[in-house]
């Protein structure tokens, strides 16, 4: 789980700006909102990002998403598009490092620090710590400054020097992925961050899709009925979700063929491919013990007088499918145990149906994380949401300003849907005359 993140001269964000899911202990409504760790540190589950079109709310979701592609990807910056990252609007762009910071608890329960600095020439510091939650110092596994590294667990001078020429060959990489070319730091923390950033924090953008969610709905059992149960919960007309599979031969005599790639299917001996249209996995064709076989998913819906009928995706709405490819982050997030970010949670759906998923999630017992951006005032509700989940962004002189709903005085009778639509709390957009 991710407890705060800090941003500097990163994207909008010129000053330094923290996130944090740290409750407020005083507030004792929604407690079941807040998970604790071996009776150490609060952390809340939960937490919803408002503000203004181009204030600058993906952008902190995207400070977390550069960095987890940083530890896990050697090859994700170079010289050509790290000055993308820095602040711009100001006339000395690029001079000062990007400054990154996140710390973390594994499932494991394990806690971290990792911290970056990021100039146009490369990696100017790093440094991975394990966490004394604020309780204890934090204590040191690896520091990078420049060409040095000080380790927890010194290597040999043989394996300092290979990660010094290997640092010097590649000066925008996260010292976490030398291992994925040369396992040589056995620091097994080293091991455990990484892991995290990898398995442990997913990203969901505003256009993501799944390109093989039918796949994942047929070889992965929980999630299928998680998504029927998810569905029923939310009351969206769906009472199944399934995978129909078919020997490839049979279905071919009976359907349009004329928009698959046949000759490139017949060729198939293993493997598997999938059929896009419209960003919208419509069929998977795979070999199955030999035999070609074809799936696609499909919803039983209900009509008049008990009718009922299966319905592929195509003759699903843009919210249906958008709602389908969030379910397999949201069972992450409530049954595996992940940090998931989402950018604009409600995307094409109804803002009652945001309301139910986010109602749906924060009610269940999971030791998953939920972060997302959105519009929708209809959250902002205190027998709904706390208001030490809900953080605002606006921007000054150009730069990204981020704060906490529990930075204000606010009494558990006051509405405060109304006072944000009201300006009372900033991160609004200001509308002047738009007279012609």
């Amino acid at each position: 789980m991710i407890l705060r993140v800090i941003l500097k001269n990163f994207l909008s964000f010129n000053e330094e700006a923290q996130f944090d899911m740290f409750p407020n202990m005083k507030r004792t409504s929604l407690s079941k909102h807040i998970n604790v760790y071996e009776d150490k540190v609060a952390v809340l589950k939960m937490a919803a990002i408002y503000g203004s079109n181009g204030a600058g709310k993906s952008n902190l979701l995207k400070g977390i998403k550069f960095l987890k592609a940083l530890v896990t990807e050697k090859n994700f910056l170079d010289k050509n598009s790290v000055g993308r990252y820095f602040f711009g609007l100001k006339k000395d762009a690029g001079i000062q490092p990007l400054e990154l910071t996140v710390e973390f608890i594994t499932k494991a329960g394990l806690p971290y620090v990792y911290s970056v600095e990021i100039t146009r020439s490369g990696i100017k510091f790093e440094t991975l710590q394990v966490s004394g939650l604020g309780k204890s110092d934090n204590i040191n596994v690896f520091t990078r400054d420049e060409r040095n590294v000080r380790y927890a667990k010194a290597p040999s001078e043989e394996i300092s020097r290979m990660v010094t020429v290997w640092m010097e060959k590649n000066p925008y990489a996260s010292l976490f992925t030398i291992n994925n070319d040369m396992p040589i730091l056995t620091d097994e923390n080293i091991n455990n961050g990484q892991k995290w950033f990898e398995d442990e924090l997913e990203f969901v953008g505003l256009h993501s899709f799944v390109p093989k969610l039918i796949g994942v709905f047929k070889n992965k059992t929980r999630v299928r009925k998680f998504a029927s149960q998810l569905f029923k919960s939310i009351d969206l007309g769906i009472d199944d979700v399934k995978v129909k599979t078919e020997n490839f031969e049979d279905w071919i005599s009976t359907h349009d063929t004329s928009k698959l790639p046949i000759d490139k299917v017949k060729h198939m001996r293993s493997g598997s491919m999938s059929q896009m249209v419209n960003f919208r996995n419509t069929r998977d064709i795979s070999v199955e013990k030999g035999v070609q076989k074809i799936s696609q998913m499909m919803f039983e819906q209900f009509g008049k007088d008990g009718f009922s009928k299966e319905m592929d995706i195509q003759a699903q709405s843009d919210g249906t499918v958008r709602l389908l490819s969030l379910v397999p982050a949201f069972y992450d997030a409530m049954k595996v145990g992940k940090t998931v970010v989402i950018d604009e949670l409600d995307h094409s759906i109804h803002p009652h149906l945001v309301r139910e998923l986010v109602r749906y999630f924060s009610s269940q017992k999971t030791k998953g994380q939920l972060i997302f951006t959105t519009h929708q005032t209809c959250l902002l509700n205190q027998n709904f949401i706390r208001t030490d989940e809900v953080w605002f962004v606006e921007k000054k002189d150009g730069g990204t300003h981020m704060y906490s709903l529990n930075d204000f005085k606010i009494h558990n009778t006051i509405n405060i849907e109304n006072g944000y639509l009201e300006g009372r709390y900033g991160a609004i957009p200001f509308i002047g005359d738009l007279n012609m």
